[in-house]
């Protein structure tokens, strides 16, 4: 067990033992002879390190008779002063160990319960198993030893680093897989068009026809291009960019992208999905998507572009990719609006097209503008559909705020609650220096980072799982 597996108030009381000022306090009773005899090593080598111990009157006088000075405490049956319940109830230990002794003279269990009780309440780590509680303390020791607190600037490893350490895992698990972008659209921000970017997103739709009628094969090939050599870069193995098929750019985009995942197909794994930006409702848009959905990995979404029928969008899309065989990433639940349900209904469409385990959700900011029992009502029925999220932390923070009631969040997918739910999320970049993320540079680093804080989620070995997660891509 490393100090990164420790609990909260386990972390915490380290830290309070590797204080030189503030004296550190355990509660010690240790039920049978045999479990105060493996606990003992352990304590005499804190009690020289300057450990307060407190201990019910069997533990402290064996404490005593092995040298280790102890404040003696009444159990709390006993009703006498200075008894546990006391001290518990007004926070004066770090740490408790309480092995049952199997003495039916009093209520052992009552007792036990209450300590449980009282520990938890205050935030005290607590021992009821004897060979953790040895295995902990040794722990302890071990870390004292090392001194893991000590915070010094000409420390060679920079221990504060985390940008570092959490590279080298991502090494370690065999580099990023970025599971969303648009690369046909990258690169075309300058500060003379910057303004647009201030648009809404549905605005920015309309005014891609403009610029999409001005691709050409080279600029395509150049811009392109440059993202995947931007991903490259930085260890990112596996990839997945959405590309525009419909009546404006016909299948040029698409060619172009399928010619370069031909030529990086040695130094990078790239998966192509069709994004209908002008929606598949109208039979000439609908005709270039579809023929792109043949050449592509992936069939993609984006029901808010057909409104008010979002339930006929993913109908034909799911008819589209099941005839096909192919999955499905949508983009849902974008404007970290409350009244939206994209999420659920794709989760529910993709039952009813049989097409369970085999859709992704892409951004789902909205879920967390729901409160609690309506996330988790959702989460189950996400769960019963086998669907994935795709969160992409840049994006989902730049959604303009809106004149909603709902909880206190943060404009991103409650990604730990979706973790902790079982569900799988993986990570994507989304648009790099265009109209909808100007300032975004495909940095996977950034995208991790604003995820932590955004989500307030410091695991870093369970968001570096899911940053380097291949499991959604295609053998």
């Amino acid at each position: 067990m490393t100090h990164f597996d420790q609990s909260l108030d386990l972390l915490a009381f380290n830290l309070k033992l590797a204080s030189r000022s503030t004296r550190t306090r355990i509660l010690v009773s240790s039920g049978k002879q045999e479990d105060k005899k493996a606990l003992l090593p352990h304590i005499k080598e804190l009690h020289e390190v300057g450990v307060e111990f407190f201990a019910t009157t069997g533990t402290s006088q064996f404490l005593l008779d092995n040298g280790v000075s102890n404040t003696t405490l009444h159990k709390i049956a006993d009703n006498i002063a200075p008894n546990i319940l006391h001290y518990l109830s007004d926070s004066k230990f770090d740490l408790v160990i309480n092995i049952l002794t199997g003495n039916k003279d009093y209520d052992e269990d009552s007792d036990s319960s209450t300590i449980r009780a009282l520990c938890i309440e205050n935030g005290i780590p607590i021992f009821t198993n004897i060979k953790l509680a040895a295995m902990t303390l040794e722990r302890l020791l071990k870390d004292k030893k090392q001194n893991i607190f000590k915070y010094s600037i000409t420390d060679p490893s920079a221990p504060w680093d985390m940008k570092k350490y959490f590279l080298q895992m991502v090494l370690e698990k065999g580099g990023f897989a970025c599971y969303h972008a648009h690369f046909d659209k990258s690169y075309i921000i300058s500060p003379d068009n910057l303004k647009l970017s201030q648009a809404n997103m549905q605005k920015k739709w309309e005014l891609y026809k403009y610029v999409k009628e001005n691709y050409s094969e080279s600029d395509l090939t150049e811009r392109m291009s440059r993202c995947i050599e931007v991903m490259k870069a930085q260890g990112v193995t596996h990839c997945r960019t959405f590309i525009d098929a419909d009546n404006t750019v016909k299948l040029l985009p698409m060619q172009v992208a399928l010619a370069l995942k031909e030529k990086y197909k040695h130094e990078i794994k790239i998966e192509i999905a069709v994004q209908p930006l002008e929606g598949v409702l109208e039979e000439k848009s609908r005709n270039f998507f579809e023929k792109a959905c043949e050449m592509a990995d992936v069939v993609g979404g984006l029901p808010s572009k057909d409104r008010p029928l979002p339930e006929k969008h993913l109908d034909i899309i799911l008819s589209i990719a099941k005839n096909l065989g192919k999955p499905v990433d949508v983009h849902v639940d974008q404007e970290n609006n409350p009244d939206e349900n994209e999420t659920e209904l794709l989760a529910l469409k993709a039952i009813e097209h049989g097409m369970e385990g085999r859709v992704r959700a892409v951004h789902s900011v909205s879920l967390a503008a729901k409160d609690q029992s309506e996330r988790k009502r959702i989460m189950r029925v996400a769960k019963d559909a086998g669907l994935s999220f795709i969160v992409c932390p840049s994006a989902a923070l730049s959604m303009k705020q809106l004149q909603k009631y709902a909880p206190l969040h943060n404009s991103i997918a409650p990604v730990e609650e979706l973790v902790s739910s079982g569900l799988p999320v993986y990570l994507g970049a989304d648009n790099i220096h265009d109209l909808f993320m100007p300032l975004v540079d495909g940095d996977m680093w950034t995208e991790c980072r604003f995820l932590m804080e955004a989500c307030r989620y410091y695991e870093l070995e369970t968001v570096a799982n899911l940053a380097t997660d291949k499991s959604g891509f295609s053998r």
